[in-house]
């Protein structure tokens, strides 16, 4: 019999209960700078903390964000080994996302021929990682890549790839296996009670269908590519919606008949109904996924859905602290910034 891990659940409520409310966004949105906000954060909210040996007067956008980013991680270390719940296969998927976008950093910066900055790579997640995150920053081309990862999940996800005759990797192509592989590796170790492996799978499933979708709109809408070039770059596991539905969406001549198709699915009935703005394909998914993520938390039980939805709701938190900042550092209008927050 599977254990519940009631103080876990309770602990994660407890911290919920701590989260920004729409009032704080709307403080931060009236700051004039990032150290104001950095501030407001300071005195005002439960990052209090986190930027208690901070100077905010001089503190800089990056190591905010940087700082905001780590917290989220070190949130989700103290949840999952609070009960010693890490220990189960499915708990560290946070660290095998981590791993991923850190692959992908790299293969961008192989791409653009510029370096890695040291500064933005997560070391303190690295006493944790199956390979050297400071190692890999180091690499300059693909088959280095490919010889670093040899030893490690990866190399058998990204070995096929090959360079063209500039070096550079088809990065849609290599984000599209490693997110597959990703979400694989979430759907065999969802073992949880069948009710809840069920909301699990429904909550991956939205995730899944919008990776596709928005990828699918961008080749249609900025690089007017064909229906058998998108197809390559799909992920090729789907949700509610199949593949077939996703090639009928994706078909479409231009970027307006992409969005008409896609609003008679279920997700764009879903971003009309709570009057989202369908055309933004991005923001409206992240929006659903939120209101998904909330209700999973208010309803379950279940401490695997709970950390998973959890997490998923404090990333937001962060994103919307540093939709804020970044307004604000590049004096955008309140009303446009507050579009970005979700809530």
């Amino acid at each position: 019999m599977q254990k519940n891990y009631n103080a876990t659940v309770a602990k994660i409520m407890a911290i919920y209960g701590k989260r920004l409310k729409p009032q704080d966004y709307t403080e931060m949105m009236n700051r004039q700078s990032v150290s104001e906000v950095a501030d407001y954060l300071k005195k005002n909210t439960y990052y209090s903390k986190l930027l208690a040996s901070i100077d905010t007067n001089t503190i800089h956008r990056g190591l905010l964000e940087n700082l905001l980013r780590r917290s989220v991680f070190e949130t989700y270390m103290r949840i999952t080994g609070f009960e010693h719940i890490s220990k189960q296969k499915f708990y560290n998927y946070k660290i095998i996302q981590t791993e991923i976008d850190e692959i992908l950093r790299c293969i961008r910066c192989i791409n653009a021929g510029s370096d890695k900055l040291i500064q933005d790579v997560p070391v303190y997640i690295n006493h944790l990682t199956s390979f050297d995150l400071l190692e890999l920053a180091k690499i300059n081309d693909f088959k280095g890549l490919l010889d670093f990862l040899k030893r490690t999940r990866y190399y058998s996800v990204l070995k096929e790839i090959s360079t063209d005759e500039n070096g550079k990797v088809d990065v849609t192509k290599c984000e599209t296996l490693l997110r597959t592989y990703f979400i694989n590796m979430l759907r065999s170790s969802a073992d949880f009670r069948s009710s809840d492996s069920k909301q699990f799978i429904s909550f991956l499933e939205t995730e899944i269908d919008f990776i596709n979708i928005i990828n699918s709109y961008r080749l249609t809408a900025y690089f007017g590519e064909s229906e058998d070039e998108i197809e390559k770059d799909m992920l090729t596991i789907y949700g509610r919606l199949t593949a077939e539905r996703h090639r009928e969406i994706y078909s479409a001549p231009n970027a307006e008949e992409f969005i008409r198709r896609f609003s008679k699915t279920y997700y764009g009935k879903q971003i009309i109904k709570n009057g989202y703005d369908i055309t933004d394909l991005e923001q409206s998914a992240r929006r659903l996924r939120y209101k998904h993520a909330r209700s999973i938390l208010r309803r379950s039980g279940s401490a695997p859905l709970s950390v998973y939805a959890f997490i998923f709701l404090l990333e937001t938190e962060v994103q919307n602290i540093i939709s804020i900042i970044e307004g604000i550092r590049y004096g955008v209008e309140s009303n446009k910034i507050a579009s970005l927050v979700i809530t």
